[in-house]
């Protein structure tokens, strides 16, 4: 059955260079950590509240917010990374859209039936991506939205999320990822986002005019500069241009260092009009938990 799905499709800029130089065995060492990297999240939640028995669900914080968790999945080919995340809560994925619509209007559980928020599932790429930049992996992505077949146990997944992320992502120069029209269809707060034009080669019809901004990420949980990362990784003359441009965003992001992270700009509650009904209106399942950060 097909269902809603946010993808990232991203592919190691220069592999087969690099695997030439690096040998199987380091890059398989690699691309394990590239694997962590996405596994992180969900592998702390489980230690964190797998006694609580907590589900792929929201939950009310002791703070008064909502605490979102989302399921991100991962596939690994040779050059090629795929990314998923379910757009709808497990309790809605057997109704059909009349159904969806109808109960999406009710206040105390209408949370259900609209789709999950965005924010984990960009926390994983942007951190998917400083980490290609930390071991040597430089990743080239984008981002897309709509239904598609992911079945992880048998290994298929067929959707045109998947065919519009491989046409932008192979459509630019940059260290990063570029947004789909279909994925800008929902709420993004504007901490994950920035209009960005000079990684475009051609002017692909399904692209947005946005790309992630992981140099945000990277300035939040690490403590080296991006740029002179970047400028480590510049060895490789044929794509020199899409370092140039890295550096150009890199740039570009500072000039927004410090705004869009105010608490009302990152509370869910805040940000997604779902969950902005009081505390008594909302059926959301849980009791009352303290924030615990989760990330590098």
């Amino acid at each position: 059955m097909s269902h809603g799905y946010l993808t990232a499709l991203f592919d190691i800029l220069g592999f087969e260079r690099r695997l030439e130089v690096i040998g199987l065995a380091e890059m398989r060492s690699r691309y394990e950590a590239l694997i962590a990297s996405v596994n992180y999240r969900q592998e702390q939640t489980t230690r964190v509240f797998g006694d609580l028995d907590f589900q792929e669900a929201p939950y009310w914080t002791s703070e008064g917010d909502v605490m979102i968790f989302s399921k991100t999945h991962g596939a690994y080919a040779s050059d090629s990374i795929l990314l998923w995340m379910n757009r709808t809560w497990p309790i809605a994925r057997n109704k059909t859209p009349e159904e969806m619509e109808k109960l999406s209007k009710d206040q105390a559980s209408g949370w259900a039936y609209h789709p999950i928020p965005c924010d984990n599932f960009l926390d994983v790429c942007n951190d998917l991506i400083c980490r290609g930049i930390e071991i040597g992996l430089p990743l080239r992505g984008a981002l897309a939205a709509g239904l598609a077949v992911m079945e992880e146990d048998r290994n298929i997944f067929i959707g045109h999320p998947i065919i519009e992320a491989a046409r932008l992502e192979r459509g630019q120069r940059l260290i990063g990822a570029s947004l789909c029209r279909s994925f800008v269809s929902q709420t993004i707060p504007k901490r994950y986002v920035l209009e960005f034009d000079v990684h475009i080669k051609n002017r692909e019809t399904t692209w947005s005019g946005l790309v992630l901004d992981w140099p945000r990420h990277w300035r939040n949980t690490r403590t080296d500069d991006p740029a002179a990362a970047i400028e480590l990784l510049n060895t490789d003359q044929p794509y020199s241009t899409y370092y140039e441009n890295t550096c150009s965003l890199i740039e570009h992001s500072q000039l927004f260092a410090g705004r869009f992270e105010s608490l009302t700009e990152t509370s869910i509650r805040a940000v997604y009009k779902p969950f902005s009904y009081s505390n008594e209106a909302l059926a959301v399942h849980a009791r009352a938990v303290r924030r615990i950060p989760i990330g590098k």
